[in-house]
C-alpha cells in the first residue's frame, strides 16, 4: 500500500512539473511571437506596395530607393516613354494581372540599390523569382537605350561655360576622366581575363564628368586587367578624336583633366611625373590639377555609395553586368540633372598608375608645352595673390 502511495504521488508530481514547463514554454513562445510581430509591423508596415510612393515618408523612401519621390515620378514617366515593345506598361489579356509600371520600377530600383538575392526581393514585393529577373531585364534594356539621351557630351558653347565655370582652380576644364573597377563574378572560363590589380574579378568604368558630378562620357565593359591607358585608347571617344580630330569634342584651348595614367594631349592635362626635381612651378600646377580632377573619384564613390549593387555584381553574364553598370549611371545623371543629389559621402579612391610612353611624340609634346604654360600662369597668379 505504502509504495502504490509513493507511486501516486511521484506521478502526481511528474505530472504536475510537465504541465508546469509547458506553460512557461508556451509563455515564452508567446512573448516571441508578439516580439516577433511587433518587429514584423515596425520594419514591414502593412502598406500595400503599390501605395508606396503615396504613403511612405520621403526621408524612408529616398533611404530606400535611393531618389526622391518627385524625381522618381519624373523617371518613371521617361521609362515608360521609352518603353516601345510595352516591356512594362504590359496590357491586360487576362488571368493574371499584370505588374505595373510603377511597382516594377520599384522593383528594380530595389535590385540596384541593395545587395539583396532575387528570392529576397521576390518576397518583400510579393512577386515569383522569375517576375523580378523579367522586371530587372525589362527596365535595364529600357534603361540602356536611354543612355544617348541622358549621357551626352555639351553641344553649344554656353554647356561647355557653364563646364569651365565649375572648375574654378584650373583654367579651361571642362571635364575629369578616369577608370574606376566595379566587382563582378565570371566564369571560371575567363577568370585570367578579368584579375585587376587588386586580385579581384572586375570589369572597368572609364568616365567623364563635369564638376557638379554629372557625367558626359561613359565606357564599360573592359576586363579588370586593362590598364587605364589601354582602356582609354581603345574608347570610342578617343577613336573619333583620332579620326576626325579633337574639334569634335573640344572647343579652342579647351581640355580634360586625368591622372598621370593617361596620355598627355593638347586636350588632356596630366600631372608632372613625382620625381625629386619638380620645381615650386611645377608642384603648383599639380596641386592644382589633383584638386580639380578629384571629382571625378567623388563621383564614382557616389556612384558606388548610391547603387549599392555596383559594388559586387553577383551574376555569371558579363554582358549584363555591363548593362546594370550603364544603368547606374543613367539615373545616377537623371537625379543630378532634376536636383536630386546623394548627401552620402563614400569616395572609393583608386591607387594611381603609371604612365606608359606609346603615344604620339608630337601630341605630347604640344600636350607638354599647354601644361608648361598653364603651371607658369597657375604660379604666377598665385604669386601676384
Amino acid at each position: 500500500m505504502e509504495s502504490q502511495i509513493v507511486c501516486f504521488i511521484a506521478d502526481d508530481m511528474f505530472d504536475n512539473t510537465i504541465e508546469y514547463i509547458l506553460q512557461l514554454l508556451n509563455r515564452r513562445l508567446s512573448t516571441h511571437y508578439v516580439s516577433f510581430r511587433m518587429r514584423e509591423e515596425y520594419y514591414r508596415p502593412s502598406i500595400p506596395d503599390e501605395h508606396w510612393v503615396q504613403v511612405m515618408h520621403d526621408i524612408t523612401f529616398f533611404q530606400l530607393f535611393r531618389l526622391k519621390k518627385e524625381t522618381f515620378s519624373k523617371l518613371l514617366d521617361m521609362v515608360v516613354v521609352n518603353d516601345q515593345f510595352c516591356l512594362i506598361k504590359k496590357r491586360y489579356i487576362g488571368g493574371r494581372h499584370p505588374v505595373p509600371p510603377e511597382k516594377a520600377l520599384l522593383v528594380f530600383l530595389w535590385y540596384i540599390a541593395h545587395p539583396d538575392s532575387l528570392h529576397s526581393i521576390s518576397y518583400r514585393f510579393d512577386l515569383v523569382p522569375s517576375t523580378v529577373m523579367n522586371i530587372v531585364n525589362s527596365c535595364l534594356y529600357i534603361l540602356v537605350h536611354m543612355k544617348n539621351k541622358i549621357i551626352c557630351w555639351p553641344k553649344t558653347s554656353e554647356e561647355f561655360e557653364h563646364l569651365e565655370n565649375g572648375f574654378t582652380t584650373y583654367p579651361g576644364v571642362i571635364g575629369a576622366i578616369d577608370g574606376s573597377h566595379i566587382n563582378i563574378k565570371v566564369p571560371s572560363s575567363q577568370h585570367d581575363s578579368y584579375v585587376d590589380r587588386y586580385m579581384q574579378h572586375s570589369i572597368n568604368l572609364m568616365a567623364i564628368c563635369s564638376a557638379s558630378h554629372i557625367l558626359t562620357y561613359v565606357f564599360v565593359g573592359f576586363p579588370g586587367s586593362a590598364h587605364d591607358s589601354r582602356v582609354f585608347l581603345n574608347s570610342q571617344f578617343f577613336r573619333n578624336i583620332e579620326s576626325y580630330g579633337p574639334s569634335i569634342y573640344f572647343p579652342a584651348d579647351k581640355h580634360l583633366l586625368g591622372d598621370s595614367a593617361f596620355p598627355i594631349k593638347p586636350w588632356l592635362m596630366t600631372p608632372y611625373k613625382q620625381n625629386n626635381n619638380l620645381t615650386r612651378e611645377q608642384k603648383y600646377h599639380n596641386q592644382c590639377l589633383s584638386s580639380s580632377r578629384v571629382v571625378i573619384e567623388n563621383t564614382f564613390g557616389i556612384l558606388k555609395g548610391r547603387f549599392r549593387k555596383l559594388q559586387f555584381i553577383n551574376t555569371y553574364c558579363v554582358a549584363k553586368a555591363i548593362e546594370i553598370v550603364t544603368a547606374a549611371c543613367v539615373i545616377h545623371n537623371f537625379c543630378y540633372l532634376n536636383n536630386d543629389e546623394w548627401e552620402e559621402d563614400i569616395c572609393v579612391l583608386e591607387e594611381r598608375n603609371f604612365d606608359q610612353e606609346n603615344q604620339h611624340n608630337n601630341d605630347r609634346e604640344l600636350g607638354k608645352l599647354k601644361r608648361d604654360r598653364i603651371a607658369h600662369e597657375l604660379y604666377h597668379n598665385n604669386q601676384i595673390n
